[in-house]
């Protein structure tokens, strides 16, 4: 006769009060999140714990069936499932021998979803509009300015009517630049301006300068207007390969 370990047996009688549930039906609880990017999982006495980010940035810890933190999900941005199901009461402290459950809403199936893809669009095919290119990458189908903050690299929050495109391109918490021009592919051609205290000129002459490492942006004929203000009467801001994602809160400012 197989003998089973106290661990074992709890699993068996959750599992089994999941499928007796599941026959039911059974629906999450408004606070738990239906897509999440999954941050850690913790196999516990109780249940699995799994703690979430939201697409919001909004951030929680759920109960999960044991397989759940057998997956490899960390990291993914996943669609939930949630059923109802006993676990090891709170009160019992991790004592298999306390013979006390309660019942909550457990995730039984986490689904992965794909993740957010480079545009399809070019910037002149793109509507007229606001509009923020980002060249990260990220499971989140909404990009806070926590996981900018985290991840850095270069973001264009720009305006678009007809060919017009004027926003600001910036290195994330770094410096910034407004380019105002017209867009061809994914290409945008015109000039800029920089407000900065201090700020020096890259180029002066006819030869383009990185603004920057990243080389997106190229600059030349550069001059002060004043000590703060420092304007390129040629500018070229190449986008491809950047990745289009939310506008966030704030609206695209022109050049001035």
């Amino acid at each position: 006769m197989r003998l089973f370990s106290k661990r074992q047996w709890v699993s068996a009688t959750v599992i089994a009060s999941i499928l007796l549930v599941r026959a039911l039906g059974s629906t999450a609880t408004a606070s738990q999140p239906p897509i999440a990017t999954i941050q850690r999982l913790t196999a516990g006495d109780r249940a699995c714990y799994v703690e979430l980010k939201d697409d919001s940035g909004k951030t929680s810890t759920e109960f999960a069936e044991f397989n759940i933190c057998e997956q490899q999900l960390v990291g993914k941005r996943v669609r939930l499932t949630y059923e109802s199901g006993n676990i090891l009461a709170e009160a019992c402290q991790g004592n298999l021998d306390c013979g006390k459950s309660e019942t909550v809403m457990l995730i039984s199936r986490a689904d992965v979803l794909a993740p957010v893809n480079a545009p399809t669009k070019t910037i002149q095919a793109l509507a007229d509009g606001n509009y923020r290119y980002w060249n990260g990458t990220t499971n989140q189908s909404i990009v806070s300015d926590e996981t900018l903050l985290a991840n850095g690299g270069i973001v264009f929050h720009f305006r678009k009517q007809g060919n017009n495109v004027s926003g600001v391109f910036s290195y994330v918490d770094g410096e910034a630049i407004c380019v105002k021009g017209q867009a061809n592919g994914n290409t945008v051609s015109g000039r800029a301006v920089q407000t900065l205290q201090g700020a020096s000129v890259r180029s002066a002459g006819e030869s383009f300068a990185s603004f920057g490492p990243s080389k997106a942006l190229s600059v030349r004929r550069g001059y002060k207007v004043n000590r703060q203000v420092v304007r390129y009467d040629s500018a070229l801001l190449n986008l491809a390969g950047m990745n289009r994602i939310n506008v966030g809160s704030r609206t695209p400012r022109g050049c001035v």
